[in-house]
């Protein structure tokens, strides 16, 4: 089962949650429609499959672009992301949000792609680090710029650095639980995440 993913024009979510509360508030309203669509989908319904993809699909490439370098990238990895999620469609228990679901194996794709290629193998100079920007600092100039702004500073991030930036800010992960998913000290991690905002900041300031 593969679908070719259509480059689209879409604003990058600000903030995960948006998706994930609208994702949820559909399900609640189409639970008998979601689960049938399931339910066609582990039958290996070509059309079923079809449906979910372009019902989840926009929503799934948001998270895609944001752990990769380019579109392309993104491209595979949701093409992967999905072909693990018609594999694995009869291991899901129908408790939480379905989006969570699938957006979690779209996290650990990405992850696991660019293990895979050797993306995150990239080395970054451990300097010093400005630990001074805060949240509020970063939420604000944030909030001046439009969504392909952000996106194209995140992309811009060292793999690593922009994994552990996606996983602590957008999927709400700890640092041990970003150690554990990564394979690195906590102690990197939040080098990692410090790393990101202070790049983050630097070219922002750029741009002002």
């Amino acid at each position: 089962m593969f679908f070719l993913v259509k480059k689209i024009v879409f604003e990058y979510p600000r903030f995960s949650f948006i998706y994930t509360l609208l994702s949820m508030k559909d399900e609640i309203q189409n639970d008998k429609e979601l689960q049938e669509l399931i339910a066609d989908c582990i039958l290996q319904k070509r059309k079923a499959q079809h449906r979910l993809f372009k019902r989840y699909y926009s929503s799934l490439f948001a998270v895609c672009i944001r752990y990769s370098s380019c579109y392309e990238e993104a491209e595979d990895i949701l093409n992967e992301g999905f072909l693990k999620i018609f594999s694995h469609l009869e291991t899901y228990q129908a408790h939480g949000s379905f989006f969570g679901w699938l957006k979690r194996i779209i996290v650990n794709t990405a992850i696991d792609h660019q293990r895979k290629n050797k993306v995150a193998q990239e080395t970054v100079q451990y300097d010093f680090i400005d630990e001074s920007i805060t949240p509020y600092e970063e939420n604000a100039a944030i909030g001046k710029m439009s969504g392909d702004e952000i996106l194209k500073l995140v992309q811009e991030l060292p793999a690593v650095s922009r994994q552990v930036f996606n996983l602590y800010v957008f999927e709400d992960y700890s640092h041990a639980e970003i150690a554990a998913l990564l394979n690195m000290k906590e102690g990197t991690s939040h080098w990692h995440l410090n790393f990101a905002r202070t790049k983050l900041k630097e070219k922002i300031k750029e741009r002002q």
